[in-house]
């Protein structure tokens, strides 16, 4: 696992051996902050199948467990590219991140709502069968992530406010180990750390999976300045993408193999399970504009967000929508947009 590490695609198709030809022109190097989980299979894909470097970029992955740490990189200067899912994203461009989103990278963008890489887990014994028993008990979640948000979604659709938990702030690594040395009485969390849960917690019982909740959508997101000084290096990643996305999609026990090995204690079989709750589409739709704004609406209710982010800030459409036209085969597998 490269948690905190970069690796680049240069170096493991090198190791791979699965690089074409060497082009005449140096691929150019650009830095990508991605998680250490499922969502971010494309990207590793990319990397090791020699996608990137086909289309003459160099792409290293900085490896990070949450959405605020690849922010943080990218304001520090570590990243050119980053993950960033409607669920904090808006937040850290009202902090000032230059970045918008240019390409798909998880979620089903042929609806509003897209959530079932997202579950919520508790032990035998605790007493807990169904979302309205989590009140009063101790919920572990990454605090500020997409699982935070669809737990207080969750909670109020049964009636119940976020403050009627007792929410702890527990690392995506950490869930299982909290759940299971009863740290916590459950859990929040994204995959693969939702399958991880079902297959290493002993009588895990799974209190609430996806139901159409929120808009979980990931796109990758290109700082300001590289939009407008490079824009063809960002067509080129656009199109790399799509077509690491369509890999995916068609090689999913191919992907999941190697999620295991960016994934820190992800085995096969696990991942196996928790890619076939994901819908990798680089395609931004209608449907995921107006998921945008309605998170944008959970995150001011949730006084996380101080004003009403307007989508164009922080959603850049003009690159997949020429990617769309001039590489339609890339996009032939997926359901139509209604």
């Amino acid at each position: 696992m490269v948690t905190g590490r970069v690796l680049s695609a240069s170096a493991v198709v090198a190791v791979l051996t699965m690089a074409g030809p060497a082009s005449a022109q140096p691929p150019a190097q650009m830095t990508a902050a991605v998680g250490g989980n499922m969502n971010h299979v494309p990207s590793f894909v990319g990397v090791e199948k020699g996608i990137f470097l086909k289309h003459g970029l160099d792409l290293k992955l900085k490896v990070l467990n949450t959405g605020q740490e690849m922010a943080k990189a990218l304001q520090a200067g570590e990243a050119q590219i980053i993950g960033s899912a409607y669920s904090n994203f808006p937040v850290a461009v009202e902090r000032g991140m230059g970045a918008r989103g240019v390409v798909g990278l998880m979620g089903d963008r042929t609806s509003r709502y897209s959530d079932d890489p997202i579950s919520i887990w508790t032990r035998k014994g605790t007493g807990i069968t169904k979302v309205e028993d989590l009140a009063g008990r101790k919920i572990g979640t990454p605090v500020g992530g997409t699982a935070d948000e669809y737990l207080g979604v969750v909670l109020k659709r049964k009636g119940l406010s976020r403050e009627k938990v007792n929410l702890l702030n527990v690392p995506p690594g950490n869930l299982v180990s909290a759940l299971q040395g009863g740290g916590v009485d459950a859990v929040a969390c994204w995959e693969p750390f939702g399958s991880l849960v079902q297959a290493r917690v002993p009588e895990a019982v799974l209190v609430s999976r996806g139901g159409g909740h929120i808009g979980y959508y990931i796109n990758m997101a290109v700082r300001n300045d590289v939009i407008d000084k490079s824009p063809e290096l960002v067509e080129r990643y656009v199109v790399a993408l799509a077509e690491a996305a369509q890999y995916t999609r068609q090689h999913l026990d191919d992907a999941a193999e190697i999620a295991t090995r960016w994934v820190t204690g992800l085995d096969g079989a696990v991942a196996k399970q928790a890619i076939r709750h994901m819908t990798f589409d680089p395609r931004i739709t209608q449907h995921t504009v107006a998921a945008w704004e309605e998170n944008v609406g959970i995150l001011l209710e949730q006084k996380k967000l101080r004003a009403a982010l307007p989508w164009q800030q922080g959603i850049e459409l003009r690159f997949i929508e020429k990617v769309m036209k001039s590489h339609p085969q890339l996009f032939s597998d997926l359901k139509p947009v209604p």
